[in-house]
């Protein structure tokens, strides 16, 4: 065993002490885990990034406002694109911003009169109650590898999903080949289980500072750069690859990454050399792209937005299961 994994095993072994003494603590003190008068649904994951959390917030949101819930959203906000990205799909629905989620939730029901309280990125914040546990898990990469964090990309332990309710399969259309043994896995650790599977299907290839858009069909053979900062960007490629573009050079930054001009710059002379006539990049990078595209002006080189859709196996199921206590 290398010195590096060595260490990285010795840090996942106090990672995991620490977050089982922190959740006795929370659960087992009088005080710990704050009721609140709203029905509150958690949308979480076990790993880390790419579980598409963000897009079934937004789902939910606007499905449970359609049936005449006063929904409000409670973020942390570790990534202001997720926070725009959120209050611009829905201008009518707050998004409160804190790490303090009961405070959020307070503030959502006295100052917004709200009766739903969708917690984002939910599954490992105990204080609040919830009324409904959901986790993604992307069928890609289910549980990543190496196990807890830093050592893999778990952050509880696969047994600690027994505390949710709902389970959905992310972009089980490109990991179809793992569905079986997910299904297998989560009913070994909760044999009531209810599980959905769901899609990020895409919905329009728009230019946003130019407020055009091209069909599917003119995406067929276009060679593209494509520039992503996300937690899984190979999901991403492989849905602009299904559209029938040629990817000729991808570049890759960390989640949430905050674009600079001279990166932006040396991207694009890039793209150009090998033969790209077009960008591609996710609704979320483009939050983060904008202010930089919009300062430099005319790159020589179009940016389009994949806009996608969170689709999920039986939505009428899953409102349903949001709405009932």
């Amino acid at each position: 065993m290398s010195i590096r994994k060595g260490f990285a095993q010795f840090l996942s072994m106090i990672y995991r002490q620490a977050l089982l003494w922190s959740q006795a603590w929370t659960r087992f003190l009088p005080s710990g885990i704050t009721k609140v008068n709203a029905r509150v649904i958690s949308v979480g994951n076990i790993t880390w990034g790419g579980t598409g959390k963000t897009p079934l917030v937004a789902k939910l949101a606007k499905d449970l406002s359609h049936y005449g819930k006063k929904v409000a959203i409670l973020i942390r906000g570790y990534g202001q694109d997720e926070v725009d990205e959120l209050r611009k799909k829905l201008p009518n629905v707050p998004v409160i911003v804190g790490r303090d989620r009961v405070k959020s939730a307070r503030e959502a029901i006295q100052k917004h009169g709200a009766e739903i309280l969708i917690l984002d990125d939910g599954f490992q914040h105990l204080r609040l109650h919830r009324d409904l546990d959901i986790v993604n898990i992307n069928s890609t990469q289910p549980f990543g590898p190496g196990g807890l964090l830093p050592l893999g990309t778990l952050r509880e332990p696969l047994e600690h999903l027994s505390r949710a309710q709902l389970f959905i399969l992310t972009k089980s259309d490109i990991g179809s080949k793992n569905l079986h043994w997910i299904h297998q896995k989560i009913q070994s650790v909760k044999t009531n289980a209810v599980i959905f599977e769901a899609v990020h299907r895409p919905m329009r290839i728009v230019d946003p500072l130019r407020n055009r858009w091209i069909s599917f069909g003119e995406m067929k053979g276009r060679k593209m750069a494509a520039i992503s900062g996300i937690a899984d960007p190979h999901s991403f490629e492989k849905s602009v690859e299904n559209l029938g573009a040629e990817i000729l050079f991808a570049a890759r930054f960390d989640d949430h990454h905050p674009y600079t001009e001279s990166e932006v710059d040396a991207f694009t002379k890039r793209s150009k050399e090998l033969g790209a006539k077009d960008v591609i990049t996710t609704e979320k990078d483009f939050f983060r792209l904008e202010p930089v595209l919009k300062k430099r002006g005319s790159l020589g080189i179009d940016f389009w937005v994949l806009q996608i859709e969170f689709q999920v196996s039986d939505e009428e199921d899953l409102i349903r299961r949001c709405l009932n206590p």
